[in-house]
Parts: C-alpha cells; structure tokens; sequence
C-alpha cells in the first residue's frame, strides 16, 4: 500500500515542497523521495510554517523556521591512489590476480596472504600517509619502533625481516607503477643481515632428519591395530594412504602438495622398472624417479578403474588430500592439509608430543643419503632447477640417479636386495 505523504517531492529541484493558502513553501532538500529522514525535516518545518500563518503571521523564509543547528555531514576522507592503505590494496589485489589467473602456479594463494601479513604492521603505522610523503628518515623512525617490537617479545628477528622484504617489494611495485617518483634512500637498509646475525643463523640453524629404524617404526605405526582408538575413525585419510605417502615422500621427494596433484598421467607402471615422471607442483621442474617395488605394491589398487587425468591420491571422502578455502568464490590463501595432519599425529604419537619433525623431513632424509653416497644426486631427487653453467651443455646422470634410488631403497628397509636395472647398451 502507497503511503500518503504530508509535503511533496521535487524531483526535478531536488527537494520538498508543499502548496498552502495559494502560497509555495520549499521545505528542503534531500536525497530522494525515500529519503525519511529530511521527510521528517520537512513535514516538521511546514507545521511550524502552518502554525505560524493559521495565528495571521506571515513567512518570508522557511530557512529560520525551525530552531537549532542543521545536522553536521558525514566527512568522507577523499580517495587518493599515493595514500599507503590505497597502494597496498591495490597491490595485493594485483598479486592475487595473478594468483587467480595462473591458478596458483606464477604465486600462490599462500603467498598473498602472507604478504598481506607481513604488510599489516607497515599498513597500521603509516595508513592515512602518503607514499611519497615516506622518506628515509620516516623508515629510519618505523625501524626503532619495530626494534622494540623484537626487544618486547612481541616479533622474532626472522619474522621481521620477512617485514622488511615485503615493504620493499611494495615500495618497488610503487615505483613502477609510477606512484612514486623516487625510492627512499635507506630502503635496501631494511631487512639487511649484519656478518653477526648470518653466522648467529647459520649455527642455530639444524636440518632434521629420521634414521632407518624410525622410518620403519613409523611405516609399521601405520596399521589400523596400532592407532590410537580416537583417530580410527576418522574420514580424511587411511592408514594405507599414509604407509603409501611415506613411501612416496622417501622415494621421489614428493611433498604434500605434490602427492596432491599426482594424476594417472604421471606414472609409468609398464615400464621397467616403474616410473614417476612428471614437474613439480611448486617449481616446475622435471622430475624422473624409479617407483620402489614397496611403492608400486602401494600404487596398484589406487589405479584400478581410473583414467588418464584422473587424480592418484584422495581423502576417504572423496577430497582432494589439500583442499584450498575459498571465500565468496574466491581463494583465499589458506588450506586444509589432511595429510600433514595425519603424518604429524603419527610422529608425534610413536616419538613424543615434543618431536618437531613433519611430512618434509621424509625428503630431507633420502636427500642427504643421495648426497652422502653419491654426490650431486641430490639435485635430481629433490628436481632443483640446476644453476651450474655446465647444464647448458649436459644432460642429468638419470643412469646414476637410478642407482641411486635402488640403494637407498635398501638403505631405508623397504627392500634386502637391490633393483635389477636394464642393462646399459654397448654403443
């Protein structure tokens, strides 16, 4: 039902009207005819007009009418694109295009969310600033407040300089993106290392690896009967995915993300011996490993019925084993990893609460034992891109490399005798 209004809507002047005793009364302006709050201004404004006429006075301008202080505007701070909150917006939103656009493969989700992190401090400090207002001296005063964020607890150093390096690379996009005209003198200041704190790192730093015993602890600590009750039934992953993801982590390096990725394509069951050959999820980079025959065992009943394209590896419910949160349609950086879970509850249940080791220790481990028995086959198992000039002009030592993997197959208990390789062609 239309509702009866007391005054009249100008559409075309914008504002209330009212006709009375052959006389027009503007009333005030306002956003529209829905507009109930300078409807109320209004219709109490022509009851005062309409007293005031009714007792034989006589209006000359509703302007003074009504008593009291006009109601204050709303301040509405300008947009401007050099202000620190606009440019960080806009450069997270570029680097999560990207991300969208490439599906996570040029920078992932991941990583705009944790530059958005480590923006966040920078962000709060400087907000309504302008980037060209922020000199040297502006960062040098930034510094000493970060510097007592680190003497407070409050920050590590190392998450500091993950600070530091994000402003930077924002400060660089600015440049670029012709917001700014100049770099501040002292920005390559922030975030750099003394010769101190490099040796300090470097000593404190610990690579952390399993034993042969342990990994055969942990892959028997894999059946259903040695569980604890509590994790039995649970619907992300088996005990048969797990003894199958160690197997693959120890034999081709594969992290969570690559086992997650790993389709039907990938592996090479006819050949012989059985291959993995495909790029790495987060590198790109070719990877050629001979499948373990514990790892072929393992992979056999996954493949049954499935087709080219189709994903090796899912959760009990059907999922993906790493699962991107999206919000409003749109990733947000953040994953559910269920089998990182799952493999640290393993460590920490058959090693003690207090075992930091987790799922890249597995890599970590068959890494260093490449390296200890046959240098330079690191590389291929962990598929680094090769810096060296010399790979340019060579070809990778796969026939090593394949050597390689039949010994550490028996260095880590999944096998008493080694793999018969084809013999080599005599040119």
């Amino acid at each position: 039902m239309k509702r009866t209004l007391l005054v009249n809507w100008n559409d075309s002047q914008k504002q209330w009207i009212k006709y009375y005793q052959g006389k027009k009364y503007y009333l005030g302006t306002g956003k529209g005819v829905s507009d109930r709050e300078s409807y109320n201004r209004a219709v109490a404004k022509f009851n005062a007009i309409k007293k005031t006429v009714d007792a034989g006075g006589k209006v000359t301008s509703t302007r003074t009418v009504l008593s009291g202080k006009k109601p204050k505007k709303k301040k509405t701070r300008q947009w401007n694109p050099r202000r620190v909150s606009s440019c960080i917006r806009k450069f997270l939103k570029q680097k999560m295009d990207v991300a969208v656009n490439s599906d996570g493969e040029e920078i992932s989700y991941g990583r705009v969310q944790n530059l958005k992190n480590r923006l966040q401090h920078f962000h709060d400090y400087f907000k309504d600033d302008l980037m060209t207002q922020i000199t040297g001296v502006e960062l040098d005063k930034w510094s000493v407040v970060n510097a007592r964020r680190v003497q407070a607890g409050e920050i590590k150093p190392s998450t500091l300089r993950q600070d530091y390096l994000a402003v930077r690379q924002l400060f660089k996009w600015t440049y670029k993106q012709h917001i700014i005209n100049s770099l501040p003198r002292t920005l390559e200041d922030l975030g750099k290392q003394t010769k101190t704190s490099k040796k300090k790192q470097k000593k404190r730093k610990r690579h952390l690896f399993f034993t042969k015993k342990e990994i055969q602890k942990l892959y028997g600590a894999c059946d259903s009967g040695e569980m604890n009750p509590k994790w039995k039934n649970r619907q992300d992953t088996d005990s048969e995915l797990l003894k199958l993801a160690i197997v693959l982590g120890l034999n081709t390096g594969m992290t969570q993300q690559d086992l997650s990725d790993l389709v039907v394509d990938d592996l090479y069951m006819t050949k012989r011996p059985s291959r993995c050959i495909r790029q790495r999820s987060k590198t790109g980079e070719d990877s050629n490993h001979i499948l373990w025959r514990e790892a072929v065992k393992l992979l056999k009943p996954r493949l049954e019925g499935k087709k080219f394209g189709d994903k090796v590896l899912l959760r009990s419910d059907g999922r993906e084993l790493i699962v991107q949160t999206e919000k409003n349609g749109r990733k947000t950086g953040g994953r559910s990893d269920a089998l990182g879970a799952s493999f640290t509850r393993l460590v920490k249940r058959v090693f003690g609460e207090d075992d930091p080791r987790r799922f890249r220790e597995l890599r970590r481990t068959s890494a260093e034992m490449c390296k200890n028995r046959m240098p330079g086959t690191e590389r291929l198992f962990l598929s680094h891109a090769d810096g060296r000039m010399s790979s340019f002009y060579t070809t990778p030592a796969q026939k090593q490399f394949d050597l390689m993997l039949t010994y550490l197959e028996m260095d880590l208990g999944f096998s008493e005798t080694l793999m018969r390789l084809p013999a080599r062609k005599q040119s």
